[in-house]
């Protein structure tokens, strides 16, 4: 049986930095403290953890199980002590968040801006990506995420829910005309997200009061990864984009943009708060998640959709 923990918890901090050296340094320890304690955790388990050279450290085959069953842990008493200091001196410190690349400035800046303002002590680091990042590996405390989520290590709360529609350029409709029915929208050239396989095809489910869901046929001109490469191109007049009302908003007023079919709509994206389930929620992430939950509406999307 291991008889001190931190002996545990400074192996793992060596495996992680990938030196004596440096985990003395992030330990405000002497390095010999930490060799003993490394040594005295082999003595204690009765087998080798680690190689040792004078030029490299490396990890013997019962050192990389014991990492990989130990790691998870530390992180998770790394993340309780924090808490118990940031309860003790206030929401504090760095916080790390993710958004999607396509967010606008107009209306999430306003709100990084108010918080910063709420909460002085808080230093954000936001990092806008195409693509969804790893939580852990990337050290992120909240990721904004649109849409489904079916990564069940991840913890989602629901920030805001938004209703979307067919949105144009008037410089489109002009040369093309604007459709009548969904069921013309096959004829028209359209910008969609690769969000569904080439093979299958591609479709827009739309509704509208008193009538039933149905997916309508759509031939995309253009399809991208990301809705913000969609937008430029739905401005510069190339097609039909389905897209959520909140994003295209101020575009509608100042005439960039017009509705398309406006009695029908498009399903709703849920805007979510993403925490990784390893990680107890810091002071510092409950509180950015609970101010913007207090500012975004959970019921933005119209009550006509149903599934």
């Amino acid at each position: 049986m291991i008889r001190d923990l931190n002996d545990t918890l400074v192996f793992v901090r060596v495996v992680r930095l990938g030196s004596f050296t440096a985990a003395a340094q992030a330990l405000q320890i002497p390095k010999t403290t930490v060799s003993r304690r490394v040594r005295e955790l082999e003595q204690a388990i009765g087998v080798q953890l680690l190689r040792r050279t004078t030029r490299q450290l490396s990890l013997t085959e019962a050192g990389a199980v014991y990492y990989e069953q130990c790691k998870d842990i530390a992180a998770t008493l790394e993340h309780a002590e924090l808490a118990v200091h940031q309860l003790r001196d206030g929401p504090r410190g760095w916080l790390r968040v993710t958004v999607p690349y396509s967010f606008g400035v107009s209306w999430f800046a306003p709100l990084v801006a108010g918080f910063r303002q709420a909460y002085p002590e808080i230093k954000l680091e936001i990092l806008a990506s195409h693509v969804p990042l790893d939580l852990v590996g990337e050290e992120i405390d909240v990721a904004l995420r649109l849409g489904a989520l079916p990564d069940s290590s991840l913890v989602a709360r629901r920030l805001a829910s938004y209703a979307t529609g067919i949105y144009a350029a008037p410089e489109y409709i002009e040369r093309h005309g604007a459709p009548v029915t969904p069921d013309a929208l096959i004829q028209h050239c359209t910008l969609v997200l690769n969000q569904a396989r080439r093979d299958v095809g591609y479709v827009w489910p739309l509704r509208k009061a008193g009538a039933k869901l149905r997916n309508y046929r759509v031939e995309p001109t253009i399809i991208a990864n990301d809705p913000a490469l969609l937008k430029d191109a739905l401005l510069a007049g190339e097609g039909l984009s389905l897209g959520m009302d909140r994003s295209m908003q101020i575009d509608v007023e100042a005439g960039r943009l017009c509705r398309v079919l406006p009695q029908w709509i498009g399903p709703p994206q849920d805007l979510n708060a993403v925490t990784a389930r390893e990680h107890l929620p810091s002071p510092k992430v409950t509180a950015f998640i609970k101010y913007l939950k207090e500012r975004m509406s959970v019921s933005e999307i119209s009550h006509d959709w149903t599934e």
